[in-house]
């Protein structure tokens, strides 16, 4: 019911108790969401218009306490570097650079801050004991639990040696009061307060506007819990001056239970503080018989985003408002997004900017920076080139994308000129631009995201906002480090700190969705639920470790001494999130709670420790409910069938000799032969359908390049001894070449130029380099010990294309085939085709049947191959007796001739080749007409070890 919840409660006492004066009344949160709803509440119940009072957030209300301007955590870390490096150079020692301080400054000023809201005496906090026995007298108030506390920690340091860690930390240590005095006193030359110390000032009577309070009749805190020392002293004193009263929102379930730390912060309040509640605890709503809870064990992190449309009942309905979504992770708001529809939902937390597609093009800048900085400040790498025309968000002329992309893709080109990439567009010009110094560089950072903003209309209004608050954060980074420039205390900043505090800077920033805020089914995460009541609720994220979350806020104030003094330690952040929780059930009445159960680096799989307080303390209805795996249709293995009809019969008809010009438009090649006979439907991609392999990028130098480089080497090697016996002086001779061959080789391969500057061999290059010197030195070897040889034709694109004859479908064709042999020799008078092989191929095979076996498990594609080009060779060079070699680079030791898989196999040579060739003529017939009868559809081969390297597995997802 609307008249239990919290607000509604508060609104009508505020009505009963102020009346007409209710306008000069300040109510004051912890943050903005109540308001609204306090608002409707107070509209309702009056009936009538009426004035508002002052709503503020504490935040808010404290800063009318001082004129100064409250500093940023950017604006602090600079001031506390500076002071940081003075106390430094007045003890004599080096200053330290900003990236290895930036890590300590977060510690310090999250120290400060603790010191400040508990208002502790830095001077005693950061003491030096010299001794145990010193302890009593320097604190003489402390309790004995808090001198056990101060023992414990000293007692460690209280050996004549200290380690070499002590003696750092007691250095550190023996700095903070005069640092802590020198950064408050450097932020208030500039009219800086931190948020800390502004609470101080208030709490010890050093604000510059101390009666602040007097333009309002009288002041209300609603829905607060725990509270910082200088908090309860202020509202104490006030309290009693009769100023300002309270509104706690608690359940006498929690609150009664001494045992219970949901209720620490609120019976301290009450009871330690002398704080008044407005409302009387009394009421145990959260055991309630009639609460139903629902645990559902989700299926990883995603799964509970997806959930949701199961869980949430009518998210459509026009009381979706008094449902909610409490995200107790918010990493899962991205799930959620996702998954219910963008209408129904009113989004209380930020969308943030490192989820945005905005953050991409910044982490990229940032990234071609950074390379920049680092290497020689004239060129670049591809990798960012290629990422950055390719970047939806920058705006580049397709030709010139096009352009780059195919010197990229097709010249192999690694490295591009900076001056070059500049004169693209003026995004462009802003990207690869030089380091010059830390604000020139953050200015133009924020002019190429106004540039963005400027030139895409279809940009999300989402992203523009987003754009618009990365910008106002660069402009504050760009006056901080302007001003850090100038001051010759500090050490130069190094580029590397320049763009990791532009980074860490845009990473944190988040703007608000669209919306009508009372309405829809709320998203929140749990410190946007406070002080709001639903009736029903799905909070995700519910494991242990998230909630309570276990991370320890890294700080150089031990927790030995944080005892001591009264600082926040691991306990109170487990109350604080036990409160958070519990506070959520006191209206509800259908309650979701959904947790990770899987186990991962990220998850232990195990549900909070909550609801297991839950169930042990209430007798509420539970249900549990494990999440099945989704049920995936089975449809039986899909087979990829193409017919031959249409375009596929026009294309497979190209290859017949059908014009009295003789002239071929395509020629069945080797390697389209055993395509055909490993996979027909590979045959159909690459030869009919034309679909190409991609391309290797420059830094990817595939075998097939390796392979096509060590052929281009060894024509080279052998091109001038064509026709002319080959002698083992000529061979040692031409070895001195060899490694020139290799680079032009590889010149060639990666089309690039041999004269640009640019194209100095990389790491990889260099590498591949003595590969294939070594590949050609072992053919070299090989061949020496056949001396003497002669060379009869190397690499004849031309002369190798014999007709054949097939009967396709009870018609005669012919067809033409292409053989592009690697060497063809004569050694003993007997003419050897000779195939280069870089890859694993094998000299073995079982026999001429298992070849062209449909498992394929027996062929070797290999031995089909120089089959092949034997067959094309003799029927164009109309001889006979050819014999086919494999020279397999990597292993020399089984010779070069193919032979039996069985122990003493006969090797394919002489007769037993006599009838592979007579065989082979059969096959290579009945193949072709296979291939072209437009009866026979291309299919998948049913050998899936043949799909494991095939380029278009993708298509088939075998």
């Amino acid at each position: 019911m609307v008249g239990d919840k919290f607000l509604y409660r508060v609104a009508d006492d505020l009505l009963k108790r102020f009346g007409e004066d209710l306008q000069n009344v300040a109510i004051v949160f912890n943050n903005k969401r109540p308001q609204l709803f306090l608002k409707k509440y107070l509209s309702e119940i009056s009936g009538k218009p009426i004035w508002s009072p002052h709503f503020y957030t504490i935040q808010q209300f404290f800063s009318a306490s001082t004129t100064q301007v409250s500093a940023s955590q950017l604006k602090q870390f600079f001031v506390l570097f500076t002071e940081y490096n003075i106390l430094l150079r007045s003890e004599g020692r080096e200053a330290v650079s900003a990236d290895v301080f930036y890590p300590l400054a977060e510690i310090i000023v999250s120290d400060f801050s603790q010191i400040d809201y508990y208002l502790a005496d830095p001077a005693k906090v950061f003491n030096l004991i010299g001794s145990i026995a010193e302890l009593q007298h320097q604190f003489p108030n402390f309790e004995d639990e808090q001198l056990e506390f101060m023992k414990s920690f000293w007692s460690s340091f209280s050996g004549e040696k200290q380690s070499k860690i002590q003696e750092k930390f007691i250095e550190m240590w023996h700095r903070m009061p005069l640092l802590y005095n020198n950064f408050h006193g450097r932020l208030a030359e500039q009219n800086l307060v931190s948020s800390a110390k502004m609470y101080r000032n208030l709490a010890e009577a050093n604000s510059a506007n101390p009666d602040f309070l007097e333009q309002f009749s009288h002041v209300v805190f609603v829905g607060f819990n725990a509270l910082s020392k200088a908090e309860e002293l202020l509202f104490k004193t006030w309290q009693d001056e009769g100023i300002c009263s309270f509104y706690f929102d608690s359940d006498e379930h929690y609150f009664g239970d001494l045992n219970q730390e949901a209720g620490y912060f609120i019976r301290r309040n009450i009871q330690t503080v002398g704080l008044l509640n407005q409302f009387e605890i009394i009421s145990n709503r959260i055991n309630d018989p009639e609460k139903e809870f629902t645990i559902v064990q989700a299926l990883g992190n995603v799964a509970q985003g997806k959930l949701l449309t199961n869980l949430i009942s009518n998210a459509n309905a026009a009381n979706a408002d008094t449902k909610a979504i409490i995200l107790a992770d918010e990493a899962l708001l991205l799930p959620v997004l996702q998954t219910v529809a963008d209408d129904n939902l009113n989004i209380t937390m930020g969308y943030p900017f490192e989820q945005s597609a905005v953050f991409g093009l910044c982490d990229l800048w940032l990234g071609i920076q950074e390379e920049i900085s680092s290497g020689d400040q004239l060129s670049i790498s591809y990798h960012k080139v290629l990422t950055f025309i390719l970047n939806p968000l920058v705006n580049i002329n397709a030709d010139q994308r096009n352009r780059l992309h195919w010197k990229i893709v097709e010249e192999k080109k690694s490295r591009f000129d900076l001056q070059e990439l500049r004169l693209l567009s003026k995004s462009a010009d802003l990207s690869f631009s030089q380091y010059k110094s830390a604000a020139d560089t953050i200015k133009k950072f924020g002019s190429l995201l106004l540039i963005i903003s400027e030139q895409l209309a279809t940009l999300r209004k989402l992203d523009s906002l987003l754009i618009a608050e990365a910008v106002k954060t660069l402009n504050v980074l760009s006056d901080s480090f302007e001003e850090l420039e100038q001051n010759i205390a500090v050490p130069e900043m190094g580029a590397k700190f320049v763009f990791r505090t532009i980074r860490r800077a845009l990473a944190g920033l988040s703007v608000p969705f669209d919306g009508e805020p009372l309405s829809g089914l709320q998203v929140m995460g749990l410190l946007e639920s406070r002080c709001l009541d639903f009736d029903e609720l799905v909070v995700l994220g519910m494991n242990e470790g998230v909630l309570p979350k276990v991370s320890i806020t890294p700080s150089f104030i031990p927790d030995n001494v944080r005892r001591a003094f009264g600082l926040p330690v691991l306990e109170n952040q487990n109350s604080i999130f036990s409160y958070f929780f519990y506070r959520l059930l006191h209206c509800a009445k259908k309650i979701t709670l959904v947790y990770n159960g899987i186990t991962d680096e990220k998850s232990t799989g195990e549900e909070s420790r909550f609801i297991k307080q839950l169930q042990f303390e209430t007798n509420c209805r539970f249900n549990h409910v494990i999440q099945q795996n989704q049920a995936v249709e089975n449809y039986g293995e899909q087979k990829i069938i193409v017919q031959k009809t249409g375009l596929v019969r026009e294309r497979l008809e190209k290859y017949f000799k059908r014009n009295s010009e003789l002239k071929y438009e395509k020629k069945i090649s080797a390697t389209a032969f055993t395509d055909y006979v490993s996979c027909p439907l590979k045959f159909f991609y690459s030869k009919i359908a034309g679909l190409k392999e991609p391309k290797d990028l420059p830094d990817q130098i595939g075998s097939n390049l390796v392979g096509t480089m060590l052929h281009s080497v060894m024509e080279m090697y052998y091109t001038n001894s064509v026709g002319s016996e080959v002698t083992i002086e000529f061979l040692k001779l031409q070895q001195k070449n060899l490694p020139s061959m290799c680079a032009e080789a590889l010149t060639v391969t990666l089309k690039t130029d041999p004269k640009s500057p640019l194209r100095k061999h990389d790491a990889l290059q260099q590498i591949i380099l003595k590969v294939i010197e070594q590949y050609a030195l072992r053919i070299i070897r090989h061949d020496e010990s056949l001396t003497p040889f002669i060379i009869v034709e190397l690499e004849n694109k031309d002369s190798y294309t014999p007709l054949f004859k097939l009967q396709v479908s009870g018609r005669e064709e012919q067809v033409r085939l292409l053989g592009i042999i690697d060497r063809v020799d004569s050694h003993r008078g007997k003419v050897r085709i000779v195939d280069y092989k870089t890859g694993k191929d094998q000299l073995k095979y079982k026999d001429f049947e298992g070849l062209f076996s449909e498992e394929g498990k027996d062929q070797n594609k290999a031995l089909l191959q120089t089959l092949f080009y034997t067959y094309v060779y003799e029927k164009a060079r109309a001889v006979k007796n050819v014999e086919p070699h494999l020279y397999a680079v990597k292993d020399f030791k089984s010779g070069t001739l193919f032979s039996e898989k069985r122990k003493g196999g006969l090797q394919l040579s002489d007769k037993n080749l006599d009838y592979f060739k007579e065989q082979f003529e059969i096959k290579l017939s009945q193949i072709l007409g296979e291939m072209f009868d437009l009866s026979i559809p291309f299919r998948q081969t049913t050998n899936l070890e043949t799909c494991k390297y095939c380029a278009f597995k993708g298509i088939c997802q075998r």
